[in-house]
């Protein structure tokens, strides 16, 4: 009996840390939503770091058998393409137009000197930089929702690079600046006070009154709305991700269920699907799939 405990303990212990996995596993992925100010920065490290690591590799050259060299020249145009694609999406984002692609072009660009880098052992200190560097264009990937790995990259010549960056499928959109949603969850917000308020009237007005269908849909509404606020207040806070959006999405999914089932007044409907449309606008902001069912 004793054994048959230990064993059933043993279940319940592995079972535990199995779960306790894939809620950590859920996390990864969805980092906060950074503000403008954070971007920024983050590409101003990219451009320092990029111009310290330029010295040192240049130095750890000239003291190398490479010295003079084609993997000389060629290591000098990986470089030369990496400030060309990062000067581009630094040129984008300040215009308020960079998007994921423009992303994935500075990465590409960054495998091949990555692979030369683990081919050819140079100085420490082009190594620590190139380490650094690399750190930093991690976070620029995270932020831009772009799915990347650094091994496996067949490179050659700067002209031969094998794309294996893979960005979010949800049609890459330009990374709104933090006034952009601010507006759009103003918008979300003030559209959800007026399909509200055409709800209350087309239910007065319908068999519904006073039912427990009316009840639900009431209740759905307030959660709803409970969700938006917490959404707005972690955006206010910076700690937005895209589980509070899909939270978000989840309680309209419940009111769209209930209005494609009671055909309600003209209005009430058109003022759902413009909320409706608001929030895909909120989908597409955060790059979380969705789909209306």
């Amino acid at each position: 009996m004793r054994a048959k405990i230990t064993l059933i303990a043993l279940v319940f212990v592995i079972t535990c840390l199995g779960t306790a996995t894939c809620a950590q596993a859920q996390v990864v992925g969805q980092p906060y939503r950074l503000n403008d100010k954070e971007v920024d920065r983050i590409l101003h490290r990219i451009e320092n770091q990029a111009n310290n690591f330029r010295h040192s590799l240049d130095a750890a050259l000239d003291r190398s058998r490479l010295n003079g060299t084609h993997r000389e020249d060629d290591i000098n145009g990986f470089i030369k393409n990496f400030d060309h694609q990062t000067k581009q999406l630094r040129d984008r984002f300040d215009h308020h137009r960079s998007v994921a692609a423009d992303v994935e072009s500075v990465l590409n660009s960054a495998a091949s000197i990555d692979r030369f880098m683990r081919r050819q052992r140079l100085s420490e200190r082009a190594q620590n930089d190139w380490s650094a560097l690399r750190a930093s264009l991690d976070d620029l990937a995270a932020t831009y929702n772009v799915t990347w790995r650094w091994e496996g990259v067949a490179v050659l010549t700067p002209t031969e690079t094998t794309t294996v960056v893979t960005a979010t499928p949800v049609g890459l959109p330009y990374r709104l600046t933090d006034k952009e949603v601010e507006r759009m969850l103003h918008r979300i917000e003030e559209q959800s006070g007026r399909f509200r308020d055409s709800l209350d009237t087309a239910l007065d007005r319908s068999s519904l009154n006073g039912t427990e269908r009316e009840d639900d849909i009431n209740a759905f509404i307030k959660d709803f709305d409970r969700e938006v606020r917490r959404l707005h207040d972690r955006f206010d806070e910076h700690k937005s991700v895209a589980a509070d959006i899909q939270s978000v999405l989840d309680r309209a999914a419940r009111i769209d269920d209930f209005m494609r089932r009671r055909g309600l007044t003209e209005k009430s409907q058109r003022e759902w699907s413009a909320l409706r449309a608001n929030l895909d606008e909120l989908a597409e902001a955060y790059s979380v799939s969705w789909r209306w069912q």
